[in-house]
């Protein structure tokens, strides 16, 4: 029986002592995971702390904060479960502030306040290497321009770029409908939400 792992709700990136740059989750799919898997296997979340709130007081939790955070703290679970199954459904920053002023304020009431962003580490893509023998399932939040056929490409793409086992994949602005599960031998569709969330359940369970 695999220990898990499952992420949730979404990273805050410091732009100083009081503001932070975050995404829209709240971490609904991975504690609804973690309260369907944990009666079978050891199951951590690793969330928010909107995420942690959701979570049942059966569940082992940990909280993050930043993409920076998340990434040490991933790493570390890995390490110590090199055979264990990693469902990593938050949602993490891309980008950073490249001079966080951690101890201080930006003053307010200024006219004009440009930020300059740089890339955060890209967590999904560094699994594989802390331990190879690792199930992933990760999930995919295309634009919501992206159709079908494209949303399969994408997380077809994501599969074969991070080695992930499964891919859950749906649009923004449409999370509850038209999600597709891709593995290596084929692309599922789904018309609900939960009825993609069910099967990835079921196929957490059965990684034994």
């Amino acid at each position: 029986m695999r220990d898990i792992l499952i992420t949730a709700g979404a990273t805050r990136n410091p732009i100083d002592a009081m503001r932070f740059i975050s995404a829209h989750s709240s971490g609904r799919t991975g504690a609804w995971l973690a309260e369907r898997l944990c009666a079978t296997h050891p199951v951590t979340v690793l969330g928010s702390p909107l995420a942690l709130t959701q979570c049942g007081p059966q569940i082992q939790k940990m909280s993050y904060t930043s993409t920076q955070d998340l990434m040490e703290k991933m790493k570390t679970w890995v390490l110590s479960h090199p055979d264990g199954l990693v469902i990593h459904a938050a949602a993490v920053g891309d980008y950073g502030l490249a001079e966080v002023k951690a101890d201080d304020k930006i003053p307010s009431g200024q006219d004009e306040l440009i930020l300059k962003l740089v890339p955060t580490p890209k967590i999904l893509n560094r699994l594989r290497a802390w331990a190879p023998d690792l199930k992933l399932a990760s999930f995919k939040a295309a634009a919501p321009t992206v159709n079908g056929n494209a949303l399969a490409a994408i997380a077809a793409a994501q599969g074969a770029r991070s080695g992930s086992d499964l891919v859950f994949a749906n649009t923004i602005g449409q999370l509850d409908d038209d999600v597709l599960i891709w593995t290596p031998n084929q692309t599922t569709w789904y018309t609900k939400r939960h009825l993609a969330l069910e099967q990835l359940a079921i196929w957490a369970s059965a990684q034994n």
